[in-house]
């Protein structure tokens, strides 16, 4: 966490291994710019079942607006995009 703070970002524990899982796309912290505040709230939100499905909710919004081209949406586009659906 020492290496993360160095870095100049927020280092938040969060959890174990076996609880990656909380952390992967379709997750309510995926993709965001929580605050060191926020962050276990969403974590403790998220919820397996649905990860996929939020998944496929995001990549239809991003083909519908995008289509198939190389140049896709840019950072602040995602983060508004993922809040929106996973919050």
């Amino acid at each position: 966490m020492a290496l993360v703070e160095d870095t100049g970002l927020d280092a938040v524990l969060s959890g174990p291994l076996s609880e990656s899982w909380r952390q992967q796309p379709g997750a309510p912290c995926y993709c965001t710019d929580l605050t060191r505040e926020e962050m276990p709230a969403a974590l403790a939100s998220a919820e397996r079942t649905r990860l996929s499905k939020r998944r496929e909710i995001v990549m239809d919004a991003i083909l519908e607006r995008f289509g198939e081209r190389k140049a896709g949406p840019d950072s602040d586009y995602e983060v508004r995009l993922t809040r929106a659906v996973f919050m």
